[in-house]
């Protein structure tokens, strides 16, 4: 009797054991469910052929390990707040690729930033590969960069944006650049639909003579270099306006469009690079993998310029994906700081939306880095476009607003318990909705570096991450660094200040010529244009 008391004093503690870990498994089903997913998720990606990019760790410690091709060969996006590590988690794949240049030919990528933080950094990385590299490699590497800087005075990269290269439609260039200058002036400062006109008409004109914006102010002002140019032009329609409208448009009109365009050149590097006779051909550079690093901030450049070069360079950019041969064997890879400022116009929004939904084709990619997304993009449609063609995303410290297209993909465990108010009633659970908006809040007060990866072909749920520090040294070794790079004409495909200004002067002597020895001439044929039907009247 003794023994089977004691046999069922045992039986009950193991039952009583085995109900308690029943219903911890039970407790912690989803969120183990979760994690196993997670684990096996990482697993196949870590397993996957190819080079790799570490991206960080989960909260649990696996290694977040992503092929570079899974993440370049896509349209992504990363939002945050600001220091909230946005650039830190952008250097991660570019500095993937960087360590495997120059052998790595069949991937390029493109920097275009209008902040400058983020084209520093990755100039310090190519900076820091080219000190590792020796004899022709370093060479081969040198030969791939490319670097526009309008901030530059010293090492000057020439960006004649009515240059127009043999694939661009030339009513359409010009239609494109006139709706970038018009819809990015400040809302004081837009042009009449008169000023408009007359603009559409000197930018055709300066663009058939390979002449820069800078020239805009000598055209309306100088009467001999006009008719120059009228008499080289071989736009009938063109010749026809300035000889009969022209001379009609109000002085007021003229002088309101010579004071807005003024302000686009009152930075010195900016209107020396407006000044060039060529532009960056970003069909070449991109199918032959080059390594284009844009910078469109600097001290003396105006958030409006500043807005207005984001939207000429992206504009450049898409008629160039578009020209690509169908699936291209190199992928383009742009990364586009302060991407918020793409959507700010109908011409910007319609440019991204044509490569949200068709550069794939053409082996180009968008890496958008941005914050208050939704606050930039009032359009619910373009924000819909963007969310259904991005690949992946990592969500860093932002607005619960703004983080609201990762709701459905938080994970939740299911069992995160309600404050208990009543000591004598069992506590209760959120519900997975509940649960999901507690998550979603709390992305408002994430630490730096830490946020939610969304591989959204691979899985459901996002993955909460926290990215790695790479170190680019202290402040003033990483500012030598940078500096002696780009202050080095050799490097970038760039010109002396020197040469530049040189080049600029040879242009302005040829058609200071050309004007005074045709003046004459010009002066008799418009004699005999106007007195000829006269005679023949009479």
């Amino acid at each position: 009797m003794r023994s089977l008391r004691l046999v069922q004093k045992l039986a009950s503690r193991r039952l009583q054991d085995a109900t308690d870990a029943y219903l911890r498994d039970l407790a912690t089903a989803p969120q183990q469910a979760s994690e196993a997913h997670t684990k096996r998720v990482l697993a196949e990606l870590a397993e996957s052929p190819g080079p790799h990019v570490y991206l960080g760790e989960t909260p649990s410690g696996l290694k977040v390990r992503v092929p570079l091709a899974f993440l370049i060969r896509a349209c992504c996006i990363t939002t945050g707040g600001t220091g909230a590590g946005k650039t830190m988690a952008a250097l991660l794949p570019l500095e993937a690729i960087v360590r495997r240049l120059p052998g790595l030919k069949t991937v390029g990528f493109g920097v275009l930033d209008a902040k400058g933080e983020l084209f520093d950094r990755a100039v310090y990385l190519l900076a820091a590969r080219l000190a590792e590299l020796h004899g022709r490699e370093r060479q081969e590497l040198l030969e791939r960069i490319v670097i526009v800087d309008f901030a530059n005075r010293v090492s000057l990269s020439p960006y004649n944006i009515l240059a127009r290269w043999s694939y661009a439609e030339p009513d359409f260039f010009i239609t494109s650049r006139l709706e970038t200058l018009r819809e990015l002036l400040p809302s004081g400062e837009k042009l009449s639909l008169r000023g408009a006109s007359v603009l559409k008409h000197i930018l055709t004109l300066l663009s058939e003579s390979n002449l820069p914006l800078t020239y805009l102010d000598r055209v309306l002002g100088d009467e001999p270099f006009r008719r120059r140019l009228i008499a080289s032009s071989r736009n009938e329609e063109l010749a026809l306006y300035f000889r009969t409208h022209f001379g009609a448009e109000g002085k007021q009109t003229i002088a309101a469009l010579r004071a807005r365009m003024d302000s686009l050149f009152a930075s010195e590097g900016v209107r020396l690079a407006l000044s060039g006779s060529s532009a960056p051909d970003f069909l070449r550079l991109q199918n032959e993998g080059k390594i284009v690093l844009i910078n469109c901030a600097g001290p003396t450049i105006t958030r409006g310029v500043r807005m207005l070069l984001q939207g000429l360079v992206l504009s450049d950019i898409r008629q160039a994906i578009f020209a690509r041969p169908n699936n291209h064997p190199v992928t383009y890879w742009w990364c586009a700081d302060e991407a918020q400022n793409f959507f700010l116009t109908r011409q910007m929004q319609e440019n991204l939306t044509d490569i949200l939904t068709m550069a794939r084709s053409f082996s180009t990619f968008f890496y958008f880095l941005c914050q208050n997304l939704s606050t930039a993009v009032p359009d619910a449609r373009m924000l819909e476009t963007l969310y259904t063609n991005i690949r992946w995303s990592l969500t860093l410290r932002s607005t619960q607003h703004d983080a609201g297209f990762l709701r459905s993909a938080l994970p939740v465990t299911g069992r995160l318990q309600k404050p208990n108010l009543d000591p004598f009633r069992p506590a209760g659970t959120y519900t997975p909705e509940e649960e999901r908006t507690i998550a979603l809040n709390g992305i408002a007060t994430l630490p730096d570096r830490e946020g939610y990866l969304w591989l959204k072909t691979l899985s459901d749920k996002a993955i909460r991450i926290r990215t790695p520090f790479i170190d680019l040294g202290g402040g003033e070794h990483f500012r030598t660094i940078v500096d002696s790079i780009l202050q080095d004409t050799t490097i970038g495909s760039r010109i002396t200040r020197s040469e530049y200004l040189e080049r600029m002067r040879e242009r302005e002597r040829q058609w200071t010529q050309e004007t005074l020895d045709t003046a004459p001439d010009m002066d008799v044929q418009m004699a005999h244009a106007y007195v000829g039907p006269r005679e023949v009247g009479a």
